[in-house]
């Protein structure tokens, strides 16, 4: 691609080597990778010195606002004349004034070359709120979802062999909600931007609705011991660096048989495969739950009337305990629930897609590859400029190199001082990273492929009508 001949060099930034953020990323790096002659090395977000001794053409992110991690690696990046390419992890914000959009970005700047968006209507939003940054501001999907239209997943038969549950013929899942964050500061704060008034008074609701939805999944679970209750933590109920038991609606059913509490164990894709319903309290899951495959979706609300997202609309609402237990009963004697097959929620599932993620054909990757393609039109790969170095980055590094010689969880964990590190040396070597490309890559190369890509981007036609809704 590059008259010079030698590739661009991407460095790319991981808090996890599994999780939302990686599968955000990586039909997009298989892009770049074929596609854009990018070389990736992969770096993980404790170590932002990697920038000065890699020297990169290119930082990529899968967002620059998520933690304060993400945001001082965007920064650095861009003060030294790298160039900054990033998603968005949280695309689904309110556009009522509710959503906080600069997040940890203290300078309420941003450093990247593009703020990529999921939707038309987040994209006007953010254009009126931000007008200096209109330009910059452009919709590319949710990358997210393309999995759900690409990839092929583990089959319930295999899963439950894993966890020795293979003698139930009923699963029900359920995806957790961010009850864990009033246990934590960090959490308290976060959810006090959330809700940004009267915080005390909802924080008071939150434990009200935690007990209530954990009482509800409580009865359910005695009085159905056939059914496998899979529970999903949320991922980002807690800050990896606590190390406290989890708290919430989830955590104290643990023990029953019949229940399979999972953190950060399994991808949520894998969850809804083998699920039968698939539940939460509130949750953009169930639109992934959607997109792959014919599953009915409940929200567990004893209180409904609460601010929250559209995904409602299109989801069947209980709110009790015998409410929740007549669907169950309804779909394992029919297998179905009608409430859920209504034609107004129906339409309302698609206004949802297209509101929230913007497409649902797969190919997100490819729109925000093609911004990616213009972000990169001007880096003359392999001209390199000093990254000057930051006492606090470098410091990191040596600390790194440092502990994980002396690195033991047990011992950690006894530590106050080394407790608040073991998510750092449990998830630096990112060894999943290249397992996935390895299981990825071949259902990325199928479909385009099957929809001649690689033909068709040459084409500006195709982007034209890409970006047609």
């Amino acid at each position: 691609m590059k008259s010079s001949g030698k590739k661009i060099r991407a460095l790319v930034f991981f808090d996890n080597d599994k999780g939302r953020d990686v599968e955000l990323l990586m039909p997009l790096l298989y892009y770049a990778e074929k596609y854009l002659d990018i070389e990736t090395e992969n770096a993980f977000i404790f170590d932002i010195d990697k920038i000065r001794r890699y020297n990169p053409d290119l930082v990529i992110l899968p967002n620059t606002i998520g933690s304060k991690n993400h945001f001082l690696i965007s920064k650095y990046a861009h003060e030294n004349g790298i160039k900054v390419f990033a998603l968005v992890s949280e695309g689904n914000f309110r556009t009522d004034g509710t959503f906080d959009y600069w997040g940890y970005n203290t300078d309420r700047k941003f450093y990247q070359e593009y703020i990529c968006l999921w939707s038309e209507r987040t994209v006007d939003f953010l254009r009126k709120e931000l007008p200096g940054y209109a330009d910059k501001i452009v919709l590319t999907g949710a990358t997210y979802f393309d999995r759900f239209k690409i990839y092929r997943f583990e089959s319930r038969e295999s899963f439950l062999k894993r966890y020795k549950l293979q003698h139930f013929r009923k699963v029900i899942g359920y995806a957790g909600w961010a009850f864990g964050k009033l246990y934590t500061p960090i959490g308290r704060m976060e959810m006090a931007a959330y809700f940004k008034e009267n915080t005390e008074e909802k924080f008071r609701w939150m434990k009200e609705q935690q007990h209530k939805v954990e009482a509800i999944l409580r009865q359910a679970i005695e009085n159905n011991p056939d059914i496998l209750f899979i529970l999903k933590r949320h991922p980002n109920e807690i800050h990896p660096h606590y190390t406290q038991p989890d708290n919430n609606e989830m955590v104290r059913l643990a023990e029953y048989r019949n229940v399979l509490y999972l953190r950060n164990e399994e991808d949520v894709h894998t969850l809804i495969n083998v699920a039968d319903i698939w539940t939460a309290f509130e949750s953009t899951t169930v639109i992934e739950a959607w997109m792959m495959k014919n599953i009915p979706t409940l929200f567990i609300n004893p209180d409904p009337a609460f601010n929250r997202d559209m995904n409602y609309q299109g989801t069947v609402i209980t709110r009790t305990y015998r409410d929740f237990q007549n669907y169950i009963d309804e779909y394992y004697a029919t297998g179905q629930i009608k409430d859920f097959k209504t034609s107004a929620r129906k339409e309302a599932r698609k206004k949802i897609i297209q509101n929230v993620i913007g497409f649902a054909d797969g190919m997100n990757h490819i729109r925000a590859g093609y911004y990616l393609e213009k972000t990169i039109e001007n880096i003359q790969p392999g001209k390199k400029t000093k990254v000057k170095p930051k006492l606090l980055y470098l410091l990191r590094y040596l600390l790194l190199q440092t502990g994980r010689h002396f690195y033991s969880e047990k011992i950690f964990l006894r530590l106050p001082k080394f407790k608040k590190t073991v998510w750092i040396f449990k998830r630096f070597r990112l060894e999943n990273i290249p397992k996935l490309k390895t299981q990825y890559w071949p259902y990325l190369e199928a479909f385009h492929k099957k929809n001649r890509i690689e033909a068709k981007r040459k084409n500006a036609e195709f982007f034209r009508d890409l970006f047609r809704f």
